[in-house]
């Protein structure tokens, strides 16, 4: 994109595609690969951590939206003024950590290679970055092209989302994982299964386990109430069967993450039902 713009440097461009890639491995029902995603993160993206700063002016130009034309120019006054607080020396250096580490789990530029959607805004706002820290690294024509392309992405109508600005590198992963999702699944699940698999990268194995036996309580307290009312012998046989198998389920199987999603989404169609 210019001279001043890496690929393998770009904080909010890998964070991108370790998240993709965490929501790749959760929606092929490979939870522990998402896990190793998402600690990977959690190692390097720590609070006090250098990279951990300029993902946070990454966060806060790109998840600005619809504000005036003076609020953009404040926030981009503000990231640039920031960029101070920032120590070039160890931010490289913990950069390359990074990048190595990257390299060993998942194979040399393998991940560097995962394409997003919105690379040019993080190309964008990286090459400003290193320019904020270090003027001259931007041709000034390129400087001012790139800070009037945010300054219009912000003042851009916000798209509808549940998302929070949040603080800490964990509400961080959260945050960008639920973007993530919903940009890639949002009409693939239920309310109900998206919440569930963005449970299993970020909650312990407890707190799932626990999920899944909520979630088998509240089915079969379903599947009785129906099969109380229905006249039809058969489905009540089947309601017998169905309930009979539930009633099996061991959260620590194998299979106990695919039918957390066939529950709910039973859930969601009697109750729906019930209406």
């Amino acid at each position: 994109m210019s001279k001043g713009h890496n690929k393998k440097r770009n904080v909010g461009l890998i964070y991108e595609q370790v998240i993709k890639q965490s929501v790749l491995a959760i929606t092929e029902d490979r939870p522990e690969d998402a896990k190793v995603y998402t600690e990977f993160l959690k190692r390097h993206f720590v609070k006090g951590s250098e990279l951990l700063k300029e993902f946070k002016l990454f966060n806060a130009i790109l998840a600005t939206n619809g504000v005036s034309e003076k609020v953009a120019d404040r926030v981009l006054e503000l990231a640039c003024e920031s960029t101070r607080n920032i120590n070039a020396g160890k931010l490289a250096k913990e950069k390359g950590v990074f990048i190595n580490e990257a390299n060993r789990l998942f194979g040399k530029n393998a991940l560097f290679a995962v394409p997003v959607e919105n690379f040019r805004a993080l190309a964008t706002v990286q090459s400003l970055l290193n320019e904020w820290k270090v003027p001259g690294t931007l041709f000034p024509a390129d400087t001012a092209r790139y800070e009037n392309q945010l300054r219009e992405f912000m003042m851009l109508e916000p798209r509808p989302s549940s998302l929070q600005i949040v603080e800490g590198i964990d509400d961080v992963s959260v945050k960008m994982f639920h973007k993530r999702f919903d940009d890639s699944y949002d009409d693939k699940f239920i309310q109900s299964q998206k919440d569930f698999l963005r449970s299993l990268t970020f909650g312990q194995q407890d707190e799932v386990s626990d999920l899944i036996l909520a979630t088998k309580k509240k089915v079969l307290e379903l599947l009785l109430e129906r099969q109380t009312t229905e006249e039809n012998s058969v489905l009540r046989e089947k309601y017998t069967s169905v309930r009979e198998n539930i009633q099996r389920l061991d959260p620590s199987d194998s299979s106990a993450l695919a039918r957390q999603l066939t529950m709910l989404q039973l859930i969601d169609e009697l109750e729906d039902g019930n209406e």
